[in-house]
């Protein structure tokens, strides 16, 4: 039962909040298969309980789903203390991510809309899970950071706001007391994974973003006046240089070297690159002299913002109580498949989401 997370243990990052250590074949900070991602799995009355959803929403603003109760635990309707005791304790937030607004299953970094979103996306979501059911009120909210491609200048914050499920609508809630009940037009969400609903940004920012560096051709002197650069093939890595050109440069690109600066690069060859003639240098660029390709990008990189945590009530579904709504940035996480902790430009379902015009 320890891989599942029953102990008296305060929760924490080292031991993933509590979470199931072992879910449906997937682990705690992998899971391509969203209906099936570690998120999906918390902690009531019941026991461990994972949510099966059936419209791909994925949170507490989806209608239609079931529960598969996977260890049942008796005894989970007490406050829980001390050593002998069986409990739940207050619901702690585990993992907060952007979510794919495609709602693909399983969504890929290369599928499309789990890449960027456009600044007419609508509705794009944050979703922030607990390890427990709760009760979330509509109108808690939670801040996104602005940043420029080069995540640095940072402009206008964001705010997201969680949503309400629809009007109308009965929402399943489990209770110990009442066993399977149904809440009417609940002004919020009964959920453990809250999705918080934002406008994207209706214009970008502007940055050049450094593609990579290399050298002036060993025994190649640019002399002054010259447009024609020949760049050193061995001082890229094989991905950037595979002997038929430069692949990651295109015309339109900048390159500094030497006494000029951001010149546009008016065409591409094999081992050279060509600049316009009014960004020449009125010195010679001698062999050897560092060179640096970039790219004029028009893209804001939204961020979610760990250190305030949220605002709002989010109370906890078994104790009645208000959960921490402070959390730290170990719970920001990387989920379905949408790229890892060491490739954080990546966009949906990580940390850092891309907005393009």
């Amino acid at each position: 039962m320890a891989l599942w997370g029953i102990s008296t243990n305060a929760e924490t990052a080292a031991n993933n909040y509590a979470i199931p250590k072992y879910t449906s074949g997937s682990t705690v900070d992998d899971g391509v298969d969203i209906n099936n991602t570690p998120h999906n799995f918390f902690a009531d009355n019941r026991g461990w309980v994972e949510r099966h959803y059936g419209d791909g929403k994925y949170s507490g603003l989806s209608t239609s789903y079931y529960d598969e109760v996977h260890v049942p635990v008796a005894g989970l309707n007490t406050a829980g203390a001390g050593t002998s005791t069986t409990g739940l304790g207050l619901a702690t937030p585990v993992a907060v991510f952007f979510a794919d607004p495609g709602n693909g299953n399983p969504i890929s970094v290369s599928g499309g809309s789990t890449h960027f979103i456009s600044t007419s996306t609508s509705a794009p979501e944050v979703h922030l899970v607990f390890n427990e059911n709760v009760w979330a009120s509509v109108g808690a909210t939670m801040q996104l950071r602005v940043f420029d491609a080069n995540n640095a200048n940072e402009s206008t914050p964001i705010v997201a706001t969680a949503a309400s499920v629809a009007n109308g609508v009965p929402v399943f809630a489990f209770t110990n007391s009442s066993g399977d009940t149904y809440v009417t037009s609940f002004p919020g969400q009964i959920t453990n994974r809250v999705a918080f609903t934002f406008t994207p940004p209706s214009t970008v920012l502007n940055a050049d973003v450094d593609l990579f560096t290399t050298v002036v051709s060993a025994g190649q002197t640019v002399a002054i006046g010259a447009t024609i650069i020949p760049v050193d093939a061995f001082g890229q890595t094989a991905e950037d240089f595979l002997g038929v050109g430069l692949k990651n440069v295109a015309v339109g690109d900048s390159i500094t070297a030497g006494g000029f600066s951001v010149a546009e690069i008016v065409s591409v060859g094999s081992t050279t690159v060509t600049v316009a003639i009014a960004d020449t240098s009125a010195t010679a660029v001698t062999p050897g002299t560092a060179v640096t390709f970039s790219r004029y990008t028009s893209q804001s990189n939204l961020q979610i913002e760990t250190a305030n945590g949220f605002t709002g009530i989010i109370t906890d579904m078994a104790t009645a109580a208000g959960v921490t709504s402070t959390f730290t940035a170990d719970i920001l996480r990387q989920i379905g498949g949408a790229g890892d902790a060491s490739n954080t430009d990546v966009g949906m379902g990580t940390t850092i989401l891309r907005v393009v015009a």
